[in-house]
C-alpha cells in the first residue's frame, strides 16, 4: 500500500518533493518506493529530468488501473471504520412473509440504539438466501425464518439470536377436507394421507420447515412442487387438494382468495433470526442482530415447546 501511494502521489504531483511533503516522508524514500513499483511492473513509470517529472505510457496504464483500485480500498476501509462505531448506512433485508409489525418495531428500536446509524429496509424472499451464498449479497444483514442456530456451509453463515416466535398453521384450498376445522393437528394431516408441499430449501432447512414424519413418527405425504415463492404456494394450494404448512402469520402479507389459514397443532413455533455474511458490514450487522434478540418483548419469544393439539 505505501507503494501504491508514492506512486499515485508522484503521478499526481508530477513532483518528487511535493509527493513527498504529501505522504510525509523523505524525497529519497519516495524514490526508492516508486523503484519498487518500478520494478514489480517491470517497467519504466516516469521520464525524470533535472526539472520536468512525466508519466511513461506505462505509467498513464498503471495510474488509471490503480488510482481506481485505490479509491474502492478506501472506500472498503472506511465502511468498516464506520461499522465499529456504528455509523453509517445498514441495509437490511425483511422475509416477505414475516409479520408486519416485526420490521418497524426492529429499526426503531436499533436506530435508538444507534442514532448515527440508518436503517435502509427491502423486503425479499426467503429463498432468496440460498441463491446468495458464495456471492455479493444486496444487504448486509437479512431477518428471516431460521429454526436453527448454525448451518452446515462454507464460508459460514453468522446467525444471531431469536428475535420472534410465530405459531405454526397450515394453508389450505377453500375446499380441502380440513379446511372447516378450528384447528389442524400435525397427526390429521398423517393419518388422512393428504399431501404436503415440501418447500425448496436446502434439506438441513426444510427438514425444519416441512418435517418428513411428526413427531408421533406417523409419516407425512410430501410433494416436491416448483414453488420457491409465496405467490406460487398460494396459487398451488388454491387450484387443488395441497397442503403447506406455514406460519400464523402469513395472510397479514399475502391474502387470495381460495385459501383458508387454519392454526396447525404439534409442530413448535418457527424461530425468526438475523442472518448475514462475512464482508465490510458484518461488525454493524451482528450489533443490529444482538440488539434485536435484547430488544425483543418477551411474547414474541413465546414458548418454543409444540403446541399441544
Amino acid at each position: 500500500m505505501r507503494e501504491i501511494e508514492a506512486f499515485l502521489s508522484v503521478a499526481e504531483e508530477l513532483h518528487f518533493g511535493r509527493a513527498a511533503q504529501r505522504l510525509r516522508l523523505s524525497t529519497s524514500r519516495v524514490s526508492v518506493l516508486v523503484r519498487a513499483v518500478e520494478r514489480r511492473a517491470g517497467a519504466q513509470l516516469f521520464e525524470r529530468s533535472s526539472r520536468v517529472v512525466r508519466l511513461t505510457p506505462q505509467g498513464a496504464q498503471l495510474y488509471a488501473g490503480l488510482r481506481a483500485a485505490y479509491v474502492q480500498i478506501e472506500r472498503v476501509l472506511d465502511d468498516v471504520r464506520r461499522a465499529g462505531g456504528h455509523g453509517g448506512v445498514l441495509r437490511v433485508g425483511f422475509a416477505t412473509t414475516l409479520p408486519q409489525r416485526l420490521r418497524t418495531e426492529l429499526i426503531s428500536t436499533f436506530e435508538s440504539r444507534y442514532p448515527d446509524c440508518r436503517v435502509v429496509a427491502s423486503s425479499l424472499p426467503t429463498p432468496d438466501l440460498f441463491r446468495w451464498i458464495g456471492k455479493e449479497w444486496p444487504v448486509a444483514a437479512f431477518v428471516t425464518w431460521m429454526p436453527v442456530a448454525s448451518v452446515p456451509l462454507a464460508p459460514p453463515l453468522h446467525i444471531g439470536p431469536v428475535v420472534h416466535r410465530v405459531q405454526r398453521a397450515v394453508l389450505l384450498g377453500a375446499g380441502h377436507p380440513l379446511a372447516g376445522k378450528d384447528s389442524v393437528d400435525i397427526d390429521d394431516l398423517a393419518a388422512g394421507g393428504h399431501p404436503v408441499i415440501y418447500p425448496e430449501l436446502p434439506p438441513w432447512l426444510g427438514g425444519s420447515w416441512t418435517p418428513g414424519a411428526t413427531p408421533a413418527g406417523q409419516p407425512l405425504t410430501l410433494r416436491r412442487m416448483p414453488a420457491p415463492y409465496v405467490e406460487d404456494v398460494l396459487r398451488l394450494v388454491a387450484d387443488g387438494e395441497l397442503a403447506h404448512l406455514t406460519f400464523a402469520s402469513l395472510l397479514e402479507v399475502h391474502d387470495r382468495p381460495g385459501v383458508v389459514l387454519t392454526p396447525l397443532t404439534g409442530l413448535p413455533p418457527m424461530p425468526i433470526r438475523t442472518v448475514w455474511a462475512p464482508g465490510p458490514h458484518e461488525h454493524l450487522a451482528e450489533a443490529f442482530a444482538d440488539h434485536a434478540g435484547r430488544a425483543a418483548p418477551a411474547e414474541w419469544l413465546g414458548d418454543p415447546s409444540p403446541t399441544p393439539a
